[in-house]
C-alpha cells in the first residue's frame, strides 16, 4: 500500500501550495526551456504519430489575444491593459511570425478546433480580426466541421466584430458577462451593463452564430443570491445554449486579493448556495453533456477543451501564455505577458516567447489523464484504448490506496470518484505523480519546505475547502 499518512500527505499539501500559479500536471513553469527547432521536432513527431493512427486524431490551435481594456477585480487570467493599441498591432505580428514558425509541420493535417481566447478577443479592431482570420486559413488547413470558439465580452461586441467572425466560421461564441448586477458590476470594475450584453446576444443570434455560452461567476463581492438568480434567468430567457457557472476562488495573483481582500463566511455560504442552484436549475432546463457539461445540444460544448481533458489530443498554442500539448513528445508554454508587464519587463514582440515544458512520454501521458479526470472518474475501456494498459493495473498501488481512504471506487468498467472539491483533488492528485516531476518542483522549492509545518492553513487561504 502507498504511503498515504499525515505526514505524507502534508508534504503533498505543500507542493499544492507552492503550485498555485503552475497548478496543471505536469507543470510546465517547473520544466526546462526548449529551443524553437527542438519544438519543431516534437511537433514532427507528433504529426507523423496522428497521421500513423498513433496519436489522438483530435488536433487544436490556442490563440492568446491578452489585451483587456480593465482588469476586473475577480480576474486570474494573463489578461493585460496595453499603454496604447499600437501594441495590440505589435502584437498580431507576432502572432504571425509564430504561425510561420509551424505551417510547414500541418501541411497533411487537419486542425479539428480553433479557439481565440484572453484576455479579450473582441479587444481587437475589426480589420485586424479579419487580417487574423484570413493568415490562419492561408496557413492551416481548418476542418470544414472545426469548432472555432471566440470569447468576448458586451462592452466589445458590437455588430461589425460579430459579422466578421460570423463571416470567418466562428460557431461558437462564447460571452464573459459574468454578473448583470450594476453594483457587483461597479465592485469588479467591469465595463459593461445588461443593456449591452442583451444587445450583443441577439445580434449574434441574428448574425447567425450558431451556439452561444455564457460565463458566470457566483460568489462576486456584492452579489446576493437573488442577483445571481435574476442573472441566470435573464440568460436561460435569452436561449443561451450552454451556461458555465464557476464559483469565484479568490486566487493570490487575483487585483482582489492583491487589495487585502477575502471572502466572508456569509459570501461563501451565498455562493455555495448560488452553484447548488444553478446545478438544479440546469437539470431541468439542459442535457447532461458529459459529467461537467450541460447545455441544449452536444454542439455547444467547448470540444476543445473536452478533447484535450478526454483525450489528451495534441494543441499548439500561439502567443504569450499559450500552453501546448505535442501527443507523447511534450508539454510546453509561454510566459504570461501580465507577469511580464508586472515585473516592468517590456515584452519583445520581433521575437518569438520562450517556450518552457516538460517532455512527455507514454508514462506521462497517462499520468496527466488520470490528473485529468480523477475528480470526475472515467472509464477503464476508454484509458485502454488510448494507451493499451488498464489503469487500475498500470496504477494498481496509486488507486487502492485512494480506495482504500474511500475517494475511488471501481465499479466493473468505472472509476468513480468519491473526491471532495478542489482542495482535496488537487492534494490527492499528488500520489499519481511521477518521481521526475517530483524531482523538478523540489529543485525549485525543496529548501522551502518544513516537515514540522502544518500546510492546511496556508492552503485554506489558497483554495477554499468547499472549492
Amino acid at each position: 500500500m502507498m504511503d498515504l499518512s499525515p505526514k505524507k500527505l502534508n508534504f503533498y499539501k505543500f507542493l499544492t501550495v507552492k503550485l498555485t500559479n503552475d497548478d496543471l500536471y505536469p507543470h510546465y513553469l517547473h520544466g526546462r526551456d526548449f529551443s524553437l527547432e527542438q519544438v519543431r521536432d516534437f511537433w514532427r513527431k507528433t504529426v507523423k504519430a496522428i497521421l500513423e493512427k498513433r496519436a489522438p486524431q483530435k488536433l487544436g490551435i490556442y490563440i492568446h489575444i491578452p489585451f483587456c481594456r480593465q482588469k476586473c477585480f475577480f480576474c486570474s487570467c494573463d489578461s493585460y491593459i496595453p499603454p496604447s493599441y499600437e501594441e495590440a498591432g505589435d502584437y498580431l505580428g507576432l502572432l504571425k511570425r509564430e504561425i510561420d514558425a509551424f505551417r510547414d509541420i500541418f501541411k497533411r493535417v487537419f486542425f479539428t478546433s480553433v479557439y481565440f481566447g484572453g484576455g479579450s478577443p473582441s479587444f481587437l479592431k475589426t480589420q485586424d480580426l479579419k487580417n487574423l482570420f484570413r493568415y490562419l486559413y492561408r496557413s492551416f488547413n481548418i476542418h470544414p466541421k472545426a469548432q472555432l470558439i471566440f470569447e468576448g465580452t458586451p462592452r466589445d461586441l458590437n455588430e461589425e466584430n460579430l459579422a466578421v467572425i460570423a463571416k470567418y466560421g466562428v460557431n461558437r461564441l462564447t460571452i464573459g458577462v459574468q454578473s448583470l448586477d450594476p453594483k457587483v458590476i461597479k465592485l469588479m470594475k467591469r465595463p459593461q451593463s445588461k443593456k449591452d450584453f442583451i444587445r450583443v446576444f441577439k445580434l449574434a443570434r441574428r448574425l447567425g452564430i450558431p451556439y452561444i455560452n455564457i460565463d458566470l461567476i457566483a460568489g462576486l463581492e456584492g452579489q446576493s443570491v437573488k442577483s445571481f438568480l435574476s442573472d441566470l434567468k435573464t440568460v436561460l430567457d435569452l436561449g443561451a445554449d450552454m451556461i458555465h457557472v464557476t464559483g469565484f476562488t479568490p486566487l493570490a495573483h487575483t487585483p482582489f486579493c492583491r487589495a487585502g481582500k477575502k471572502l466572508s463566511p456569509s459570501q461563501k455560504e451565498n455562493r455555495r448556495v448560488m452553484l447548488a442552484a444553478s446545478r438544479k436549475i440546469f437539470k431541468m432546463v439542459f442535457k447532461e453533456i458529459d459529467c461537467e457539461n450541460s447545455g441544449l445540444s452536444e454542439r455547444a460544448e467547448n470540444v476543445q477543451e473536452t478533447d484535450l481533458r478526454k483525450e489528451n489530443s495534441s494543441l499548439l498554442g500561439i502567443g504569450y501564455s499559450a500552453q501546448s500539448h505535442a501527443f507523447s513528445q511534450a508539454w510546453y508554454a509561454h510566459p504570461h505577458l501580465v507577469e511580464l508587464a508586472i515585473a516592468d519587463h517590456k515584452p519583445n514582440y520581433k521575437r518569438l516567447p520562450v517556450f518552457t515544458g516538460v517532455r512527455g512520454g507514454l508514462d506521462e501521458e497517462m499520468r496527466k489523464f488520470i490528473f485529468s479526470n480523477l475528480q470526475r472518474g472515467f472509464s477503464r475501456k476508454f484509458f485502454s484504448g488510448l494507451f493499451g494498459r488498464d489503469p487500475v493495473d498500470f496504477f494498481r498501488k496509486e488507486i487502492m490506496a485512494l480506495t482504500a481512504m474511500g475517494k475511488l471506487e471501481i465499479k466493473g468498467d468505472k472509476v468513480i470518484s468519491r473526491i471532495n472539491g478542489r482542495q482535496e483533488f488537487l492534494v490527492l492528485s499528488k500520489i499519481f505523480y511521477s518521481q521526475e516531476r517530483i524531482k523538478a518542483i523540489l529543485r525549485v522549492h525543496g529548501k522551502e519546505y518544513d516537515k514540522n509545518k502544518d500546510y492546511q492553513t496556508d492552503l485554506n487561504i489558497l483554495y477554499d475547502e468547499t472549492d
